[in-house]
């Protein structure tokens, strides 16, 4: 772990002990975690913070944390895990002792936690309702909004209307990132990029064959899965409805042939936003995002696999299950959280798709 301040690294290669790193993409500030650092000068000093801007102190203080991949005495190689906001410094614990008439430090102990830059963006509010000054591209405005640099990894397009933001910049910065059908993240570089909210092509495999899968655990629940969903208009009481989908056979249908209520009922999910303001586009998010909230929902798997810093919410993945080298199960799963620790594995949840 490198620390830095006001772009400045003050202590490079510092070691840190009971790691709990997450990703999470249904949370708004993606990546949070903690760890422990444990330090003890060669000169008996003390980095424990006591006053703001001290080190390691959670008033702007970056951490910058990566690992240490090595594969024998002929390979080693550090790869970046993100760039981080302290937030909480919630123990902090410093070992004194007396050496003649100067009291000297034995060490360190100190607990932080951290987020992502999206943290302190979601602490950020507008001072008045404001509206973006330039309509003709998205990741201009979510750069103004956000202050921080941006990886373009999708085109860029229009702002459809000249909105009034509500109080909350993040939310400012979701919202935008929906008009290009899209999910706004922070990357590994402490940049803010985008990923398609359309399932791109499987970027890796996860096998048993291989050793990188160690166990695999399936569930279903239908506490997010909705059959139904209806946009409704933003202005005035938000009442009116610009348009409405519904699945109609299968198990997830609202209702039977007959007009009866179906076994599973209508669990409908409601969305406005300022940015769909005619039916015709309205219509067109019903049509794109009614098959994601109801059965690439509905079967999540807990993949226990070989710890992989490389890994990323968002990255589309093939799975595959063997006994004896011969394959039970393989189906294509995208990443929707990740729980990293000191282990030398990785617990990474996937939506299978349908």
């Amino acid at each position: 772990m490198d620390v830095l301040y006001d772009g400045v690294r003050i202590m490079q290669d510092l070691p840190v002990t009971n790691v709990t790193f997450q990703e999470d993409d249904s949370a708004q500030v993606e990546c949070t975690g903690s760890l422990t650092v444990v330090y003890q000068g060669d000169f008996a000093d003390s980095i424990a913070p006591q006053n703001i801007g001290d080190i390691l102190s959670p008033f702007g203080t970056v951490l910058s944390l990566s690992v240490i991949v090595s594969a024998g005495p002929g390979f080693s190689e550090r790869v970046m895990l993100g760039q981080f906001l302290i937030s909480d410094t919630p123990n902090i614990v410093t070992e004194a002792f007396l050496f003649n008439t100067a009291i000297l430090t034995r060490g360190d102990s100190i607990d932080l936690s951290f987020t992502d830059y999206f943290g302190a963006v979601s602490d950020d509010k507008f001072d008045v309702p404001g509206s973006p000054p330039d309509l003709s591209s998205v990741w201009n405005e979510i750069q103004r909004l956000t202050g921080l640099p941006i990886t373009r990894t999708i085109t860029d397009g229009t702002i459809p209307a000249s909105v009034a933001y509500q109080q909350e910049k993040l939310q400012a910065v979701y919202d935008l990132a929906t008009v290009l059908d899209a999910t706004a993240y922070m990357t590994s570089a402490g940049t803010v990029s985008m990923r398609p909210n359309t399932w791109p092509a499987p970027v890796d495999t996860i096998s048993g064959g291989d050793g990188t899968l160690i166990a695999v655990v399936r569930g279903m629940s239908n506490a997010s899965v909705r059959n139904k969903l209806v946009v409704r208009s933003y202005a005035g009481n938000g009442q009116s409805v610009l348009s409405s989908g519904e699945i109609t056979d299968g198990p997830l249908r609202t209702r039977n042939s007959d007009g009866t209520v179906s076994p599973y009922r209508s669990r409908p999910q409601f969305y406005s936003s300022q940015f769909i303001v005619t039916s015709d586009q309205a219509d067109a998010f019903v049509q794109n995002n009614l098959s994601r909230v109801s059965v690439l929902r509905s079967v999540k798997v807990v993949v226990t696999e070989t710890f992989n810093p490389l890994r990323q919410v968002g990255d589309v993945v093939t799975v595959v299950r063997k006994v004896d080298q011969t394959v039970t199960s393989k189906f294509v799963a995208r990443v929707s959280n990740i729980v990293r620790t000191t282990d030398a594995t990785q617990q990474t949840t996937v939506t299978v798709g349908q």
